[in-house]
């Protein structure tokens, strides 16, 4: 039996590359001195930064997290080819999407529950306590999305492909973005 020399694991003779680590088999070493190299030179963690793909394009992909409309397609098109670019401009674009659809909600309630809630007063309209409860709780609302985009961009700026929290369970945005880099590459 052989020994990786890379993380100490056995591995069968004709082994190319190891079952453990994925280290390429070049010299087959004697259990003791597998187990001495791998003492002596810890095995560093992968890191995704590492690819020439996401190096190149993390500058530039956090963009995709930023909530102005325009901003986040930036990536989309400056970096059509790069695949780390585009997972993010899918995550952002959901992201977008998402608190789009929830301003729109969130002011089209907010207009009933003033025409609703509002009364004349000695020459001036005054809110019921209802509407100032709803007008703070959409507020409010609003930090969740402020909170995904800060996720978004560390993650982006770090070299990550982390999907974010809930947002990304949402594949209608994604899918049709796919259609758009289909079209973009042609």
């Amino acid at each position: 039996m052989a020994f990786c020399k890379n993380c100490g694991q056995q591995m069968n003779d004709d082994a190319v590359f190891c079952a453990n680590c994925g280290t390429p088999v070049e010299n087959t070493q004697q259990p003791q001195q597998a187990q001495q190299n791998y003492q002596q030179a810890p095995v560093q963690p992968t890191v995704v930064t590492g690819d020439a793909d996401v190096q190149q394009n993390r500058g530039i992909a956090w963009l995709a997290y930023v909530l102005w409309a325009p901003v986040f397609l930036v990536p989309l098109f400056v970096k059509k080819t790069s695949e780390y670019c585009k997972f993010h401009v899918k995550q952002g674009a959901t992201l977008w999407a998402t608190h789009f659809a929830y301003w729109l909600v969130t002011t089209i309630l907010t207009t009933i529950l003033d025409v609703a809630t509002r009364t004349y007063y000695y020459g001036f309209y005054v809110h019921s306590g209802i509407y100032h409860v709803f007008n703070v709780l959409f507020s409010l609302g609003n930090i969740f999305f402020v909170v995904m985009m800060i996720i978004g961009i560390v993650n982006a700026a770090k070299g990550q492909k982390t999907e974010l929290p809930l947002i990304s369970k949402i594949p209608f945005v994604a899918n049709l973005l796919d259609k758009i880099y289909a079209s973009i590459n042609k």
